[in-house]
């Protein structure tokens, strides 16, 4: 009976070193003093992007560029996939305007005064070809809307387990629904499932097979085909935001805006 009872402790003792978490490890580049500003992102360029009180901003090597409009109230995303083609998605006003590099405006589309068909927009990111990416919540479907044409053309058949988070390129549209699924529609309709996302505060598409999301200010890499994460190494224990781009990753934190050198795949 000693012998069982000392084998089971000595198992107990064992079994954490076996189930360590995985890491994956950073390095430090930068970090910066921040003010109140909600960080959106950073360009290719080096220009970062930043909103407060409600005002689009654009800052480099001190220069700062600006874009506010009152009338449309607050800004709820921003799609910066394009440098030269900027899109500021205003929910409450169910409208879209497109920015140039300067950030004066160049078209803006209210879905609210379509002359055929009136759409209620939960989602807007760009795609190619003239083209934006909207989710209806009217039809539940998503779909694009043709700048030049003012048209509306459906690609997914409706679902009712809406939009908890979003993200999209020319060519794809990406979505978690409420209960964690991950999806993918390309532009011709075909519509692709990823896998399953923990539950997460924030999260990031970083490939279709891998996600990063923060939970509890802890950042992790999941990874969608085989349902494993790696913990980030970050040494920030509380943190407001991230993004992720090129193998940079930068953390925002109430005070400083930190930037990581980090290899998500090899």
């Amino acid at each position: 009976m000693k012998q069982l009872l000392f084998l089971l402790l000595l198992i107990s003792n064992l079994l954490p070193a076996k189930a360590q978490e995985l890491t994956l490890p950073v390095k430090l580049l930068s970090n910066a003093k921040s003010g109140p500003e909600r960080y959106v992102g950073i360009d290719a360029f080096g220009w970062e992007y930043t909103i407060l009180e409600n005002e689009f901003r654009k800052q480099k090597d001190g220069r700062t560029l600006k874009c506010k409009n009152v009338a449309l109230g607050e800004i709820y995303r921003v799609d910066l996939q394009n440098p030269l083609q900027i899109v500021l998605f205003y929910r409450k006003f169910n409208t879209v305007v497109l920015l140039d590099n300067q950030l004066n405006e160049t078209s803006s589309y209210n879905f609210s005064t379509l002359p055929e068909q009136e759409l209620i927009v939960e989602a807007a990111g760009l795609a190619s070809q003239n083209r934006l990416w909207l989710y209806d919540v009217t039809t539940q479907q998503i779909g694009l809307y043709d700048t030049a044409r003012g048209t509306f053309r459906t690609l997914t058949p409706p679902f009712n387990d809406g939009i908890k988070y979003y993200q999209s390129d020319y060519n794809y549209f990406y979505w978690i629904d409420v209960t964690g699924k991950c999806f993918a529609v390309n532009l011709f309709g075909s519509v692709s499932f990823l896998g399953n996302v923990p539950a997460f505060d924030a999260v990031q598409l970083v490939s279709p097979t891998e996600v990063l999301l923060s939970k509890g200010n802890v950042l992790y890499l999941y990874n969608l085909a085989v349902q494993s994460s790696k913990r980030i190494e970050i040494v920030e224990k509380t943190f407001r935001s991230f993004y992720y781009s090129a193998q940079i990753l930068s953390i925002f934190t109430d005070t400083e805006i930190i930037q990581y050198k980090i290899t998500l795949s090899k």
